[in-house]
């Protein structure tokens, strides 16, 4: 038992190295150069560098190295879609409207990047508590419940991939222009996105579980929980509604959209603990048509209530 805490003492050292030493050597960087173009595409790298070293590194774990590699290539997979579409998206758009600010205070933009090495060491600890496992000889292999929690990842990936495509190409519509989207996910949950996101991590905690082999690893549960609450009552959900808010708050259509469409989970529509429009404004349009796009990283900026980076922004409605 003690080799055993003192390997997942080694590897999660292992992974602190890695996370927040790419974090210091490229934000470094991003500080000279006042950019942060590569912000997100290093986020990612970071994800698939730590689950692929955790999951090779720990050759002296009584579990199965497929099980080890199935749960790295799930983030990998993940952290490989979101880095692609956000450097496509930086690219195309010449800049990260999130950092116009930070760029020009050399601290402020180093917190960022210490952020999002803090955001990848959390979400990283349920696989890492499954890579360093010494399981008993009934679970060495692979486990139902795992099987289970890869179901619920892909469900919660596939789900954020569509919402993210389907906003993309209501965006990159010009007959769209200043408008918000009520179709396809965005019917059923206004931030779809990241729904899809809160699920795939809870997912990854699932399949890790059945391999913990210490009491305390299931407190790990407490690292999706921790991005679901940012995502949810901190600089995610908030932040965007605010904004939609200050755009199309006396528009009637948005009223009835935000009034009768979940802000998070799908159909389910209750209390908000955002701000909502007056339901004075729910009063049927002529033409109903009145469809204008909210959740834009950008009107974020415009709105001037932008304080702190969203680190899970980066693959929500931008």
């Amino acid at each position: 038992e003690y080799k055993s805490y003192l390997r997942m003492l080694n590897l999660f050292l292992l992974i602190f190295i890695i996370d927040f030493g790419l974090q210091i050597v490229f934000g470094t960087i991003s500080i000279i150069f006042r950019t942060e173009k590569f912000y997100d595409f290093i986020g990612s790298a970071t994800f698939i560098t730590c689950a692929l070293t955790g999951a090779l590194y720990t050759t002296q774990s009584q579990l199965d190295l497929g099980i080890r590699i199935i749960q790295a290539l799930c983030i990998c997979l993940w952290a490989g879609k979101l880095g692609s579409f956000l450097l496509y998206r930086v690219i195309k758009s010449g800049k990260d409207s999130r950092f116009d600010d930070a760029k020009k205070n050399p601290l402020k933009l180093f917190v960022y990047w210490m952020l999002q090495g803090c955001w990848v060491y959390l979400n990283m600890a349920p696989t890492v508590c499954l890579f360093t496992s010494d399981s008993k000889d009934d679970i060495k292999d692979v486990n139902v419940v795992t099987i289970i929690g890869w179901i619920v990842f892909l469900f919660g990936l596939v789900f954020e991939t569509v919402a993210d495509y389907q906003k993309t190409v209501f965006r990159n519509n010009p007959s769209n222009k200043g408008r918000f989207i009520t179709s396809g996910l965005w019917s059923i949950s206004r931030h779809p996105n990241y729904f899809g996101e809160i699920v795939l991590w809870y997912g990854l905690f699932i399949s890790a579980a059945p391999y913990f082999t210490s009491n305390w690893a299931y407190f790990t549960i407490l690292c999706p929980t921790a991005t679901a609450a940012q995502i949810c009552f901190l600089s995610g959900i908030p932040l965007l509604e605010k904004s939609g808010m200050a755009k199309w708050g006396n528009d009637p259509d948005y009223a009835a959209y935000v009034h009768s469409t979940g802000v998070l989970v799908p159909w389910l529509v209750c209390c908000e603990c955002t701000p909502v429009p007056s339901k004075d404004l729910l009063v049927t349009s002529e033409n109903g048509s009145s469809k204008q796009e909210c959740s834009d990283a950008a009107d974020i900026k415009n709105t001037g209530e932008m304080v702190d980076v969203d680190l899970n922004a980066v693959d929500s409605n931008v």
